[in-house]
């Protein structure tokens, strides 16, 4: 078999072609790209009016309830594949409570696809409610996630802000005597942290990043083996800090 190769001058010699021929052939032509569009139309259009026969659920599930899930989905559901409303079951999907985001899609001929982002849980705020990585507040709805989230809390609004915070905090204290549990801010603006063992550091209401110095320097050098007695530190002062210390387990017994 030769192949053909259409050249430039090839293609445009259409001098000696008779005007009907031309106008035979372009007929031709123009009858077959729309009987190619009437057929493409009629494929999406006769499938489109069947209804939904597959729900696909994209995730990698930890805590999301796929039964949850599947009951809030399926009614959007009834109805013709052309006639399901994406945004709606991307809000249905979204209002679960672990849910970060989603996102709805159509598979032809008759899939209804979901892609499911769950919440990554980041700290506990202001009691039982979380917070995930993105410093949103959730509800956990009573699903159980354990105790080793860090505890915070702030003013209405100071999500962002606190967990930003606690980050770097948290950071520059892991792997010492002051790492963290917790962290809080109070409505003046004083930031107050927790520690593993219970210490509570008092920033005031700098940035708490500035005490860091202090607190491994001259705090953890003079303070040593008594960090066990040690109830707060105050570091709000300009060249120093301050100790209260817990009281004695005996002088406690006897009160």
């Amino acid at each position: 078999m030769t192949a053909m190769v259409m050249t430039a001058d090839a293609y445009d010699r259409d001098d000696d072609v008779p005007m009907s021929s031309r106008l035979s052939r372009f007929a031709l032509g123009t009858a077959a790209l729309f009987a190619a569009i009437a057929s493409v139309w009629a494929f999406f259009h006769f499938t489109g009016l069947e209804p939904v026969a597959r729900l696909q659920i994209q995730a990698r599930f930890e805590r999301v309830d796929t039964a949850e899930l599947d009951a809030a989905l399926r009614p959007l559901l009834q109805t013709s594949f052309v006639e399901v409303d994406l945004q709606a079951v991307q809000r249905a999907a979204g209002a679960l409570p672990w849910v970060a985001r989603a996102r709805a899609e159509r598979e032809w001929p008759a899939t209804v696809r979901v892609r499911i982002w769950e919440r990554v849980p980041a700290a506990r705020w202001s009691g039982d409610v979380l917070l995930d990585e993105n410093a949103a507040r959730f509800d956990p709805a009573g699903r159980e996630v354990g105790d080793a989230l860090p505890r915070l809390a702030g003013p209405e609004g100071s999500e962002r802000r606190v967990l930003t915070m606690y980050t770097q905090l948290s950071a520059r204290l892991d792997g010492t005597p002051f790492a963290l549990a917790g962290l809080q801010q109070d409505a003046r603006g004083d930031w107050t942290a927790t520690t593993a063992d219970g210490i509570e550091l008092r920033f005031g209401r700098t940035d708490p990043l500035l005490g860091v110095d202090v607190l491994l320097g001259p705090a953890t050098r003079a303070l040593g083996p008594q960090l066990a007695d040690v109830r707060h530190i105050d570091l709000r002062y300009t060249n120093g800090f301050s100790v209260g210390w817990r009281e004695p387990a005996a002088a406690t017994k006897r009160n």
